[in-house]
């Protein structure tokens, strides 16, 4: 290509870059002083403007290159202070780095230009010939797919096998030979190694292959598909066939080919691989790689192929390892050019880019339908992650070695990948692959990648003398090793008090010495009695240090503001106890949240399970912490609600002395507890009590020696009721005084909320209780929501003002606070399944089941 270029500025002669980019044709100066007209007005050469101020003030040298998306999206080239436009040209085009949104490098560069030869830079081409002749920067849609209009193959398929081998001592391991005879039951099969193969090698594949060949090229698995294509089998032995299959020798064999052959043979599609991805290590972080249940593939092909192009990084392919193309796909030029045109790339990631990607994005942009013998796509690259083991228990014939001789996803716990395969399939010859994978894998790398997320990795690191920063944090969770019996408990977020249902788990294993117990403070003092128990700040090297190490880890909110720093999933258990038995709509259901569901959804989607008081809650609770399953919510009972049931005697020393000094404040008078829920509008959102309406309630509480109790919810710091009640003299019953809710529950002899769903635990002392629900409407339409009709669950008066709030408080002390509500204990089914003080017992044995 060439075209014509404005004379040089004269600074090329002394600048390498200006000189680079002048020659590279991606620079439009007209476009450039169009855009920027105070460069024009100042006389500057714009080329030497660019190049001197423009790149740091984020301008763009072109309509298709945007300098704030390209150092967005590569931050090494951000850190290293190059110019942009200058990268591209010098090694990012050839990197396959998008200039901009619109425009995509291999996309163009496979379709208008040759694939095999980088002599010609894609955007230069693009901006000088492309555009004039209509060329397009990346593909356009629609590209939904229906199967109806698929091919169906005649049967029996004839069907040819190029199949790709390699091993690092040049051996033809018996692996290879199990898998290869399974093949060629169903396939001619032609095999070409990249390597050198040792004398009489090859010969181990007679009579089960057509041919074997040799001989290293260094072009990976794509260098051999297409010498097999071009020139050792050929394409006109190939075009004999109604089906090419492509297969590679990475998988270990787990169940022949019957099954797989047999439905893919019925179905009507163009080309079909074992199973898809959406998303490769580079793009896991991605918003759209986060989901967590599996697609069916009928949705993919008809709702999200076209969603796939609006990622920066296109990155759904069907994994090459093993994928058949059929005579539609075969008789296409175009697929033909990019098979037969693989070249030497200079790191793997180019391969799956402009191959394995490539081949699938070219062939779903023209229209081709796809298929996969794994009915859905399952979340994020299941072939190197625990998902595996799903796909072999829904058929899947192989084995990916790479996840145990790289694990480069940290998958936990693969040490027992052996019994997990036998469970699927009983006829495994997993002492076959055990031989392969302990022969080309270093012995103390293989234990490391088997071991992750346990005990077994060495541990002889000290506590560090600073905090470790984020990156340092991530790759220390995947080096060091995890105690299952070393258990977290991570003070409240919020209070930073230690309370509620973590606190009462801890008291149940406080004395068990085969349980370390680690509680992580967070600015206030803890004092508990116990054995094998450390207390250390979350946020200090200790901290991280025994919380890296802690394989439970019991948490009330979010992971994120639980545990501050950025855990994986995969090698702790995270079980959130969460923070009562919820009335209104809460996570994943709450109508407020909406626009944040796929944040929230993530954050659920850590935690390993979540607990529940009964079967209706359990269901809730499902809605709420969605994507967990029914399956994930644990019916225990909440621990925190021991404390209700249980003898004073029976109870922890501090909570005994919280109590006593709550009697002593009341000094003989009744409690009325106040507990209001949470508002998004906080101060302004709360009741405003006139002065007359104080004066009534500061009255009726004398005349009955009563005393008012205020406590606000512990997210709520704007105090605006403790504020207003004030004059009424009513005690301060915030978490800062009264960390354990419990004592004021024992203690009160009526309950005053809204829609707070500490009555639902109150309901366990039987006593009665009172909503004043000022802002019924707009709360359970606007603001939350509600899980139950506050009618049908709340076993007392339901003011909506305050003078039926004020009727109804009389009217419980005339009737001495005895319950009157007849519907009281079968409301009280709904939330409980259990009325007794063993609920910290039943979590504590399901996390020991969870261990073991």
């Amino acid at each position: 290509m060439s075209f014509e270029l404005a004379p040089p500025p004269p600074e090329a002669g002394s600048d390498v870059v200006i000189a680079t980019l002048w020659r590279s044709g991606t620079f439009d100066a007209t476009y450039y002083l169009s855009q920027y007209p105070d460069v024009a007005a100042a006389g500057i050469d714009p080329l030497v403007h660019f190049v001197r101020h423009g790149a740091r003030e984020n301008r763009n040298p072109s309509a298709y290159f945007d300098t704030h998306y390209y150092l967005s999206m590569n931050p090494d080239v951000a850190q290293c202070d190059m110019n942009p436009l200058y990268h591209f040209c010098t090694d990012g085009w050839k990197e396959l780095r998008k200039p901009c949104k619109d425009f995509d490098v291999w996309w163009y560069w496979s379709s208008y230009l040759d694939p095999a030869s980088d002599a010609i830079n894609p955007l230069a081409h693009f901006l000088h010939e492309g555009i004039e002749s209509n060329a397009l920067p990346r593909p356009q849609g629609p590209f939904a797919q229906t199967t109806q209009s698929a091919w169906l193959p005649e049967r029996p398929v004839k069907r040819i096998c190029l199949f790709a081998g390699y091993d690092p001592d040049g051996l033809v391991d018996d692996y290879v030979v199990q898998y290869l005879r399974a093949l060629s039951v169903h396939a001619d099969v032609y095999y070409l190694a990249d390597c050198v193969m040792q004398d009489g090698e090859l010969l181990k594949l007679k009579g089960i292959v057509k041919d074997a060949w040799a001989g290293r090229h260094q072009r990976y698995d794509f260098g051999s598909y297409a010498l097999l294509a071009n020139s050792l089998v050929g394409w006109d032995t190939i075009d004999q066939y109604d089906e090419l299959l492509l297969a590679n020798d990475s998988c270990y064999l787990v169940k022949g080919f019957d099954d797989v052959f047999e439905q893919m043979d019925k179905r009507r599609c163009d080309w079909w691989g074992l199973q898809a991805t959406k998303g490769i290590a580079k793009t896991k972080a991605e918003p759209s790689n986060q989901f967590k249940q599996p697609i069916a593939m009928d949705t993919v092909r008809a709702s999200m192929l076209d969603r796939f192009e609006e990622d920066d990084t296109y990155d759904f392919l069907i994994g090459s390892y093993f994928v058949a193309y059929r005579r539609p796909v075969l008789s296409d030029p175009g697929f033909r050019k990019l098979l037969s045109t693989v070249v030497q790339q200079p790191n793997k990631q180019n391969v799956i880019f402009k191959y394995e990607i490539g081949l699938t994005r070219y062939l779903i942009t023209r229209g081709f339908v796809l298929d996969t013998f794994i009915s859905s796509l399952y979340p994020f690259h299941p072939i190197y992650s625990n998902q595996h083991f799903k796909l072999l228990e829904a058929g899947f014939p192989l084995f990916k070695r790479y996840l145990l001789t790289a694990n480069h996803y940290q998958v936990a716990k693969l040490y027992r990948w052996k019994e997990k395969i036998l469970a699927c399939a009983p006829e495994a010859d997993v002492q076959t692959m055990e031989r392969n994978l302990t022969r080309i894998t270093d012995q103390e790398v293989l234990e490391r990648n088997l071991y992750i997320g346990t005990s077994r990795l060495p541990d002889n690191e000290q506590v560090p003398a600073t905090l470790l920063t984020h990156a340092e944090f991530i790759e220390a969770d995947h080096r060091v090793p995890k105690y299952d019996h070393w258990w977290a408990f991570p003070v409240c977020a919020f209070s930073g008090v230690f309370s509620g249902n973590e606190r009462a788990v801890f008291e149940e294993i406080k004395d068990d010495e085969g349980v370390f117990k680690i509680i992580l403070t967070r600015g206030k003092p803890v004092n508990v009695e116990g054995r094998n128990v450390l207390v250390v700040p979350l946020e200090s090297p200790e901290g991280q240090y025994h919380l890296l190490r802690a394989k439970i880890l019991f948490i009330k909110h979010t992971p994120t503001r639980n545990l501050v720093y950025p855990l994986s999933s995969d090698l702790h258990d995270l079980i959130n106890l969460w923070h009562g038995i919820p009335l209104k709509r809460i996570g994943y259901a709450s109508l407020d949240q909406q626009n944040r569901r796929d944040a929230i959804a993530e954050e659920h989607a850590r935690c390993r399970a979540v607990i529940s008081s009964s079967s209706i809650d359990t269901m809730a609770m499902a809605a709420a912490f969605y994507p967990l399953s029914y399956n994930d919510v644990w019916q225990t009972g909440l621990p925190r609600n021991d404390f209700i049931l249980r003898d004073f005697e029976k109870l922890p020393k501090d909570l005994q002395a919280e109590s006593q000094k709550l009697e002593s404040a009341l000094a003989g008078r009744g409690l009325i507890l106040f507990m209001p829920t949470f508002r998004n509008g906080a101060a302004s959102a709360c009741y405003q009590f006139t002065e007359n309406e104080l004066k009534q309630l500061e009255g009726w509480l004398l005349e009955n020696d009563l005393v008012l109790g205020v406590r606000e919810h512990m997210a709520d710091r704007s105090g605006s009721y403790a504020e207003q009640l004030q004059r009424l003299s009513a005690l301060d019953l915030s978490d800062e005084h009264y960390p354990n809710v419990e004592v004021l529950y024992r203690s009160a002899r009526l309950l005053i909320t809204d829609y707070s769903s500490c009555f639902i635990d109150f309901m366990l002392t039987g006593k009665p209780m009172v909503s004043f629900a000022y802002d019924y409407e707009y709360y359970t339409s606007v603001e939350r929501g509600l899980f139950y009709e506050l009618e049908h669950v709340f076993p007392g008066s339901i003011c909506s003002h305050f003078e039926a709030l004020y009727t109804a408080l009389k009217q419980s002390q005339s009737d001495g606070y005895s319950k009157k509500d007849l519907s009281y204990s079968w409301k009280k089914k709904i939330f409980f399944e259990w009325c007794d003080d063993l609920s910290s017992a039943r979590l504590v044995n399901r996390v020991k089941n969870l261990i073991n």
